[in-house]
């Protein structure tokens, strides 16, 4: 190590903080935030090099105390000749012991977090150099770098290990404001994961944004197929088939207001949660759904055929009084399904007033309303199809199942995940990134959207609500944990990160004001962080505040990337419970990107770079040069790349990698036009948006009567999807 007469140890100094006498040639470099080292030798010859980080820089001038005896003369002319500025000022530099390595047999290896004794007066410092960061970091198992240390161009290794080790998971949350490049920052970090080959990754990305890659410096998808990756990306509105759930389709069906559709008062919730016990019946009867559908299987059913028999059953179990116990209330549900035609003393209605009463939706003339119902039933229902809505489309038109291609089916959502998490021998664990943006392929930009019906911008707004996500990522979870849990008893464990995009909304503080959905997902993350860590799955928060996410999961992280903006003082106040004042007050020092082009990370938690012991932070400036990421870390992408060559695309012949690959095809064809559309707004998911779903049924052709229906369902919606695994 070049010491180059920076600053010697001063007076107080303990063994985990020391203050420094700068060296008068040192005066005008910027070394807050800086990384120095020292070293001290012990009486048995054994030393240890202790790395701190610069936390407050003083000047000190007696001479321009405000009760010297110059302080008017001060005052008078604004400095003493040879006394004040460099030639009289001394500066005292406050530093940290961050992390402390003992000389074992010539080698340095990692001690702990403070000096075993306090360093003596004089001892010189230096700033840590890329030489000796490197030797320090020597022993880093298989090292991937995301950024330098602040203020250096000092280069230290990202260390964070994969899952399958005796310490089980960690959780992570990625905290920062808008702009302070959350999203590049993880993205740099997934990528340096790809050098664990065992790990897999399932992205929940409610707005699109991992999926279509939007706002990324390159393609994290692109580079993990050139790692030998299998990379999964399924759109929930278009290549995602959700686990077969008949209580999550109702449930999905009451919120989206379906039933209040068919006349069920504002109030009426147990008079609902008695149709859905009622309708969840009808979907178990095998033989009638048969009978009335072509085939017992309601996911594999035409939506119009399944409502049909649906609002059938509920017609008939009406009267039973199990739903409504008043015949008023019993009528008035009826009425909207058939057009009642006898009176309450069981006289036959007129014809002359009949044809004045509005037509049931199942009514030969109901075909407003029953297309009113449909928009939801069948935006809801495609979420268990086999068939894409291209697909559907097709099949509606009365093309063959069996000349489908693969973007005209879903893919099962538990086979998706399950193969992240047990890869084949010898292939590294593919990643699965679960797109639950509502589509907007057909988003009109002029913003004319006249020619799009109430009824198909209802349906869009249900696939793009917070609730509708945050039920089937509770599947997702459910399926996960349950998975994780077989593999513990069998005496194995996972190695799957699940990344959570947007954490705020779904693993944020639970109160009376939001929907039970929402409220029922955030307690499932609590439960979950405290549960599956031993079966080797770790969660990724990615949220703008550290008051985001409630406090049972704040406890349970391990890890904090903590970037730019977070100067609330509820937030300071939290962060207070994890890192000392001096690196809180180092943190808000820090300069905001956008005057500076440099994007500070405050790195707490142990094993997240070579320097990270016990709970004392790093601080890094995170890359922002793609091709310089690709040159740092260019040694294990070679070796991963040689390990796995014969999984690598076709025409790559592997070697080492000259440029980050361009992102690979979409699964269909609408991902272009969806990734424009994301790009126009903002990221965001658009409640203005038409679900393609709804354009599928724009295209179908005019409700049949229900005896033709039952007939014509049963070749055409037949599951051919001899690849997917069963349900779980």
């Amino acid at each position: 190590m070049d010491i180059g007469g920076l600053a010697v140890i001063g007076s107080p100094s303990t063994c985990d903080s020391a203050v420094l006498n700068l060296s008068s040639r040192s005066y005008h470099l910027a070394l807050l935030g800086s990384m120095l080292a020292f070293t001290i030798v012990f009486d048995n010859g054994s030393e240890e090099l202790a790395l701190g980080t610069v936390t407050k820089v003083e000047t000190i001038n007696p001479v321009h105390t405000a009760n010297a005896r110059e302080a008017m003369h001060v005052a008078t002319n604004g400095a003493i000749e040879h006394q004040s500025g460099d030639s009289g000022d001394t500066r005292a530099v406050t530093i940290k012991v961050e992390a402390v390595f003992r000389n074992w047999d010539g080698k340095w290896r990692k001690h702990a977090a403070v000096l075993s004794n306090s360093p003596a007066t004089g001892t010189p410092v230096a700033l840590l150099d890329q030489q000796t960061a490197d030797e320090l970091m020597a022993d880093t198992d298989q090292p991937a770098y995301i950024g330098t240390l602040r203020g250096s161009s000092v280069r230290i290794p990202f260390t964070l290990p994969d899952f399958s080790g005796p310490r089980g998971s960690r959780h992570l949350a990625v905290l920062g404001a808008t702009g302070s490049g959350k999203s590049v920052c993880f993205e740099y970090v997934l990528a340096s994961q790809l050098r664990w080959p065992g790990m897999g990754q399932i992205i929940l990305d409610p707005q699109g944004q991992w999926a279509t890659e939007h706002g990324l410096p390159f393609s994290l998808q692109g580079l993990a197929t050139a790692c030998g990756r299998t990379v999964f990306v399924a759109r929930l509105s278009q290549s995602l088939r959700l686990r077969k759930d008949a209580p999550l389709f109702l449930r999905l069906l009451e919120e989206s207001k379906w039933f209040r559709n068919l006349a069920f008062g504002a109030g009426a919730d147990e008079n609902v949660a008695q149709a859905r016990d009622m309708l969840h019946a009808a979907l178990q009867d095998k033989k009638a759904l048969k009978a009335a559908c072509g085939t017992d299987d309601w996911t594999e059913s035409a939506p119009e055929a399944v409502m049909t028999y649906l609002l059938d059953s509920l017609h008939g179990i009406l009267p039973a009084g199990t739903i409504y116990a008043g015949t008023e209330q019993q009528n008035r549900v009826a009425r909207t399904i058939y057009r009642p035609t006898s009176d309450s003393e069981g006289e036959p209605i007129a014809e002359h007033i009949l044809d004045r009463l509005p037509p049931g939706a199942l009514d030969p003339s109901g075909h407003q309303k029953f297309q009113q119902l449909l928009a939801v039933f069948s935006a809801l229902h495609s979420l268990w199809s086999p068939y894409s809505p291209t697909g559907a489309m097709k099949i509606a038109a009365g093309a063959d199942p069996e000349s489908l291609g693969a973007t005209d089916r879903r893919r099962d959502a538990w086979g998706l995940m399950r193969q992240v998490m047990a890869p084949k021998a010898g292939q590294p664990a593919p990643w699965l990134v679960l797109d639950l943006s509502a589509d907007l392929s057909q988003l009109n930009l002029d913003g004319n959207d006249a020619d799009t019906t109430g009824d198909v911008m209802a349906a869009t707004r249900l696939l793009d609500s917070a609730e509708v996500k945050a039920r089937i990522m509770s599947q997702l979870l459910n399926t996960l944990k349950l998975a994780g849990q077989q593999q513990f008893t069998a005496g194995g464990s996972l190695n799957v990160q699940v990344v959570v995009d947007e954490a705020w909304q779904y693993a944020g503080p639970a109160d009376s004001t939001q929907p039970d959905a929402l409220v029922s997902l955030s307690n499932q993350f609590a439960g979950d962080c405290r549960d599956v860590r031993k079966f080797g799955i770790g969660f990724a928060f990615i949220l703008q505040s550290a008051t985001g996410l409630r406090d049972d999961i704040w406890r349970q992280l391990a890890v904090l990337l903590v970037g730019y903006g977070l100067h609330d003082q509820s937030d300071i106040k939290r962060m207070a419970g994890r890192v000392s004042d001096s690196h809180l007050a180092l943190y808000r020092a820090a300069p905001p990107p956008e005057a500076t082009g440099r994007y500070t990370w405050m790195c707490v938690g142990g094993a997240v770079t070579g320097l990270s012991f016990g709970a004392n932070p790093v601080f890094l400036e995170s890359v922002t040069d793609p091709m310089a990421w690709l040159n740092w870390n260019d040694a294990w992408i070679t070796r991963i790349r040689r390990e796995f060559s014969q999984h690598l695309p076709a025409g790559d012949t592997g070697g080492r990698l000259t440029h980050l690959p361009s992102r690979p095809g979409y699964d269909d064809p609408a991902m272009e036009v969806h990734a424009r559309r994301r790009a126009v707004v903002d990221g965001r998911a658009s409640a203005t948006g038409v679900a393609s779903v709804a354009d599928a049924l724009a295209g179908r052709p005019q409700r049949r009567d229900r005896n033709s229906l039952a007939h014509n369902t049963t070749s055409t919606w037949t599951n051919r999807l001899d690849d997917d695994p069963p349900p779980f």
